[in-house]
This record gives structure tokens, C-alpha cells and sequence, in this order.
């Protein structure tokens, strides 16, 4: 008998394929529904903070406009914004007439937006507090007495139109963290986790010396040496990611722990006659395969593109040369001041 049933459910399942059945409709009114093509004019006013946007029909570009002044949307911000804007999903119709609009932030609301469409039809919708589960947002239409929730993150994306507005960020400048004479630098003091060595040079001998442990010894010099010093002279700076030779992995995480900046794992200072500069080195960026797996070399190691680098006061994470950041670490963990030297990367 079980045998039996088992062979109807398996026969219903072969016939009604139920994994190949549809996606169930979503049920969810919209708030309103209009064509991201026909909008022109989006007015978003948050915290009593108002920013427009107009829609060039001609050139079908858009613009932030501030009085008479009208600045080019950056696209890459931009992109998506329209649809969102055409209409979201309403999560739930708390209320078919709303009596407190203050109990909900609702009066006055936390934000204003009003979106235009070619023919001038014109929708308003109002956005109140955050519902106690911190997932979804109050919502009034104007024109209809009922209370709404939408999407807290759909609320939090309209809301950067007024706090963050998609401005074109200003261009990278080329060039280096700073540009000193190598001739000029005094002292080189290079700090990794808590161990510093400090370099100073001898220029009638024309040789360096190393201070390890409160014991000044002489340097051996290896042969990448002057190298080494013409990049703390002038250590590039990156001017973004389509620049040649450069590379910016982030505008503003430098205080994020993963880049290994926030403290810095290495920190570089270099002083002259008359001045000082520093800079950082921070965490490895392995390369990885298409599968997401680290790259290894013939001898088993993971392969390190780059390193991540910073500068005081700066949010951009930069990177360096692998080698450089490895020949600068050991001249704190492995100091260049034994007869016989080979210092990871010195050989490169």
C-alpha cells in the first residue's frame, strides 16, 4: 500500500512539475506606478534640506539644479534612481485613514519628495519614522488618507538624494604622497607592529647607519638600496583606477579595519632639513582565481599584487609595489645591517 501511494505522489509530481511552476504574483499595491521614462522632475526636501533634480529632455541627461546653476548628475550614483522612483511596493496598509500622522513622523514628515511627469502630473508622497522592527518606513500619499509601509533601505536610498547628491567626485590628482631631494632626507624611520628602526646617513663616508635596539650599526647597503630610497623620496600616489599605473581601491575606507590602515600595520616617516612626511602601508591584496581561491607560486606561497598604503588625515585607500612594501617591512623586522642580507623581496 505504501508502495502505492508513494508511486501517486510520484506520478501528480511529474505531471504538475511543481519546480517548474510560476513565481506566485506579489500581491503588494503599489504606492503608484508610473513609466521611470516620463519622470522630469524629482524635489526631494529631508530635514528641512531640498535639493532638485530637472531632466534635459533633449540630451536626456540630468541635472542637480541649484538656483540658476545646473551640475550634471554623476551617472554612476545616478543610475537606478529614476526606477526606484517610478514607484514603490507598498509592505503593508496599516491604516485606511490615518488620524495621528504625527504618531508615525508623519507631521510634519521627515521627508518631502515630489516626482513630475512630462504631461505635468505630479505625485507627492510623505516619509515618516522608522517602524519599530527597523525594517520598514511610515508613508503617506498625498491625496489618500491611508498609511503605508514601504522598504526602510527603499527609504534610505530617496533620502541620499538630499543627504548625499550624486555629484561627479572630484578628479584624483596624479603625482606622489609627498616629493622631497633624496639628497635631503635626514632620517628614515620605518615603525612595523611596534618595532622602529631609524636610518640616518653619513654623507662625508657616504654610507647609513641603522639605530636597532638603542645600537647604532652600520647599513650593508643591499644592492636595491638606492632604489629603495629614490621611492621614499617621491612614493606615488595613485590617481584612480583608469589612470596609468594607478590604482584607488576606496574613496573613503581608509578607517576600515580590513585594509589594514586604522592603525597602520607599517608606518614610514621621512625627514629632511626642513620638513617631515609619513605615509602608511597596510594590509596584502592576494590574487585570487576565477573560483575565488588564492594564487600560489611555484614554491607554494600566495601571490601578494599589492599592498594598501595611506596617508594622516586622508579617507583614500591607495596601494603600493608589493616589493617596495616588503623591503620597507624588513627594514624593521630584518634590518640590512648583517654582512650576509636577504631580505624577502630583495632578491626581485
Amino acid at each position: 500500500m505504501l508502495v502505492f501511494v508513494l508511486a501517486i505522489f510520484g506520478v501528480l509530481a511529474l505531471v504538475f512539475k511543481p519546480w517548474e511552476q510560476p513565481e506566485p504574483p506579489d500581491d503588494r499595491p503599489w504606492a503608484w506606478h508610473v513609466d521611470d521614462d516620463e519622470i522630469v522632475h524629482v524635489e526631494v526636501t529631508h530635514k528641512g534640506e531640498t535639493v532638485v533634480y530637472d531632466k534635459d529632455l533633449g540630451r536626456g541627461k540630468w541635472f542637480i539644479v541649484d538656483g540658476d546653476e545646473r551640475t550634471q548628475v554623476y551617472q554612476d550614483k545616478w543610475a537606478g534612481t529614476p526606477l526606484l522612483l517610478s514607484g514603490p511596493k507598498v509592505s503593508r496598509v496599516l491604516l485606511e485613514t490615518i488620524e495621528n500622522p504625527a504618531q508615525y513622523g508623519l507631521e510634519p514628515p521627515e521627508s518631502i519628495i515630489q516626482i513630475t511627469e512630462k504631461t505635468g502630473q505630479m505625485y507627492e508622497f510623505w516619509l515618516g519614522d522608522v517602524t519599530p522592527d527597523g525594517e520598514q518606513n511610515y508613508m503617506l500619499l498625498a491625496g489618500n488618507p491611508q498609511l503605508f509601509t514601504v522598504a526602510e533601505i527603499w527609504a534610505m536610498v530617496i533620502n541620499r538624494l538630499v543627504n548625499e547628491p550624486p555629484y561627479t567626485p572630484p578628479a584624483l590628482e596624479l603625482g606622489f604622497f609627498y616629493e622631497v631631494n633624496v639628497r635631503d632626507i635626514q632620517e628614515l624611520e620605518v615603525t612595523h607592529k611596534d618595532v622602529t628602526v631609524t636610518y640616518v646617513p653619513n654623507p662625508e663616508e657616504r654610507i647609513w647607519s641603522a639605530t636597532v635596539d638603542g645600537e647604532q650599526l652600520p647599513v650593508t647597503m643591499p644592492t636595491w638600496w638606492g632604489q629603495q630610497l629614490n621611492w621614499y623620496a617621491q612614493p606615488g600616489k595613485p590617481g584612480g583606477p583608469d589612470a596609468m599605473g594607478g590604482w584607488l581601491v576606496s574613496e573613503d575606507g581608509a578607517a576600515d579595519p580590513q585594509f589594514g590602515l586604522a592603525p597602520p600595520e607599517t608606518v614610514v616617516r621621512i625627514k629632511t632639513f626642513d620638513a617631515a612626511h609619513e605615509f602608511y602601508i597596510g594590509g596584502q591584496l592576494i590574487e585570487l582565481d576565477d573560483k575565488d581561491e588564492p594564487v600560489l607560486d611555484d614554491e607554494g606561497n600566495m601571490i601578494v599584487q599589492v599592498h594598501y598604503a595611506g596617508l594622516p588625515d586622508d579617507p583614500i585607500v591607495y596601494v603600493v609595489n608589493a616589493v617596495r612594501a616588503e623591503r620597507t617591512i624588513c627594514l624593521a623586522t630584518d634590518p640590512p645591517v648583517g654582512s650576509e642580507y636577504d631580505c624577502a623581496g630583495s632578491g626581485r
